[in-house]
């Protein structure tokens, strides 16, 4: 490759611009301002700085939030994995940029859930230590370590071998790159176990991403208290709205990208049209959803269900309401079809106007959803009056603000475009000199540290879920510890070496050289040696010249009668 394409795909690791430092120091001091002052205040002082109370409104602007970051960080996640199962080569670098939104947006969310409770030392010792497994929240906290720590492996492994080509470019962080890529060498045998690990992952994640937002629809759904909450299809209308909210914050994320680093080779504006498409197809998706739980509420509901639709229509809501379903929903439809069905048009500036009020819009239905249901709960008191006051709103910037702060990081430190197979750096690493007899005892090794670490997390699981009636025993933290551990076996299967069995080593031959698995033939017998063309001294060979074994430790046999 040449050095102009590979500054390309290295651009951001190489070159800072001074809006770009200027953007990173706002953009910590938002975060500085949510860690630190935030959290200090409201240990303090309690959640009346955010105009909640226990007389009113117990959720609000962050929770809206929260349900709003978990949704961007699923699509971030799904495309990857869609991408890379499906192999749709057109939107292969939509998935590393689609990677960073999913680890970024959900430590965002969890962050925000730590600074919702106020204690979040309480939250862990009564949730994790002493949650009930009845309890939702004992499932959210299940579901969002499985997803943040699986997308956390999934995101290194496909990204180890780009750290790697970066430790052979980028002569400054070499160090860093050499620590952060773990001996990986860049071998045929290692890209190929890579492959095939990731893709089981994006197989495995997938589902996970599914749970993650039903559990936060049953969050809502399953309080029966609560009108305009209980409904059995709050987990399915939820994660359909997380999959509306992540493609419009990926296309607005995609095309912020593009346009600084100039990218618009890599992000064309028939993906961003792609895109468009897929996303007003889903608006329209939700539109429907949100239409038929209106004249369900409208229609037959009880009274309180009325009493809440009645606000969100024609009363204290309404102006927010109807501004995000029009403005933020129908306007921005017509605009995504128009262009997917006028096949002149195609502009990453259209989509990118249509996406942003959608993402906008459905923040502000997150908002509907959890406030207006506490001042029609079902209790003997008058409810006090829910505003988000000006520390609430100074929350929700300092969210997106450190968002802003961690994805600017990830963007300097790793790369954020999927380097191609044919770029060779002109000084590999040599792969270690293993030979093959400690191949084979660290191939031993290697399924006996997978069968146990499997036995160990399915224990863990077990054990957690057979304690769950014991209060003396912390059985969330028992089966979560389990879940964790269970996420290791794809960094074991892709750092510790291995040897490949002979069906992928003759799959291997056949597809690189085929002359090799010809009908055997007998060789002569010069070197006292009968070699035949698929002998085991022909593979030990071609293991070593082909996956990284040792280098000059075994001579090729002599092999003759090979046409």
């Amino acid at each position: 490759m040449a050095d102009r394409d590979a500054f390309t795909y290295f651009r951001p690791l190489i070159h800072t611009s001074w809006g770009s430092l200027a953007l990173l120091a706002l953009s910590a001091a938002g975060a500085a301002w949510y860690f630190f002052g935030a959290f200090y205040l409201q240990f303090f002082h309690g959640h009346q700085l955010t105009g909640q109370g226990t007389h009113g409104a117990m959720w609000g602007s962050m929770v809206a939030n929260i349900v709003q970051l978990i949704g961007v960080s699923h699509v971030g996640i799904a495309i990857s994995a869609t991408v890379r199962i499906l192999k749709l080569r057109r939107y292969q670098q939509l998935a590393r940029v689609a990677e960073l939104v999913t680890l970024v947006s959900l430590t965002a969310a969890v962050c925000n859930i730590a600074g919702d409770v106020g204690r979040p030392d309480r939250f862990l010792t009564n949730v994790i230590k002493n949650g009930n497994y009845t309890g939702p929240f004992v499932w959210s906290a299940s579901v969002i370590t499985n997803y943040l720590v699986g997308s956390c492996v999934y995101l290194y492994l496909a990204m180890r071998r780009d750290i790697y080509l970066c430790s052979c470019v980028l002569p400054r962080r070499r160090w860093l790159y050499r620590i952060l890529s773990l001996g990986y060498t860049d071998t045929p045998e290692e890209r190929e176990n890579h492959e095939r690990t990731v893709w089981w992952c994006a197989v495995i994640i997938l589902p996970i991403m599914v749970s993650v937002h039903s559990v936060y629809g049953w969050v809502f759904g399953l309080n029966s208290g609560r009108p305009g909450w209980f409904n059995p299809f709050q987990a399915p209308y939820f994660v359909l709205g997380a999959i509306v909210t992540g493609f419009s914050g990926v296309i607005v994320i995609t095309a912020l990208v593009r346009r600084v680093y100039k990218w618009e080779e890599f992000f064309p504006n028939r993906m961003f049209k792609g895109l468009g498409i897929f996303l007003g197809f889903v608006t329209l998706l939700y539109l429907y959803f949100l239409f038929s739980e209106v004249l369900t509420g409208v229609y037959t509901a009880p009274e309180a269900e009325r009493g809440v639709l009645h606000d969100l229509l024609f009363g204290r809501f309404a102006t927010i309401a109807w501004a995000a379903t029009v403005g933020g929903m129908v306007v921005p439809f017509f605009i995504l079809f128009v262009q997917g069905a006028n096949p002149r048009i195609c502009s990453m500036r259209v989509v990118v106007a249509a996406a942003l009020p959608i993402f906008i819009a459905m923040w502000c239905w997150r908002y509907l959803i959890t406030v207006p249901s506490f001042f029609h709960s079902h209790v003997p008191y008058r409810l006090a009056e829910y505003a988000p006051t000006l520390f609430d709103w100074s929350l929700v910037v300092a969210t997106y603000s450190f968002g802003v702060f961690f994805y600017l990081s990830l963007v300097k430190l790793l790369p954020v475009l999927e380097i191609p197979e044919k770029f060779k750096p002109a000084c590999p690493a040599r792969p270690p000199r293993i030979t093959l007899g400690e191949r084979r005892r660290w191939g031993a090794l290697k399924r006996v540290s997978i069968g146990a670490t499997l036995a160990t997390g399915a224990g863990l699981i077990a054990a957690g879920i057979a304690s769950r009636h014991r209060v003396e025993i912390p059985a969330p933290a028992i089966w979560i510890s389990g879940i964790v551990c269970l996420w290791t076996i794809p960094l074991q299967a892709c750092l510790l070496p291995g040897f490949p069995s002979a069906g992928r080593v003759r799959a291997h031959m056949a597809r690189m050289e085929p002359g090799l698995l010809r009908a055997p033939r007998p060789a002569a017998t010069a070197v006292g040696l009968t070699e035949c063309a698929a002998s085991p001294a022909t593979i030990e060979y071609w293991i070593d010249e082909q996956f990284g074994a040792s280098r000059g430790i075994r001579r090729r046999p002599e092999i003759r009668g090979i046409g």
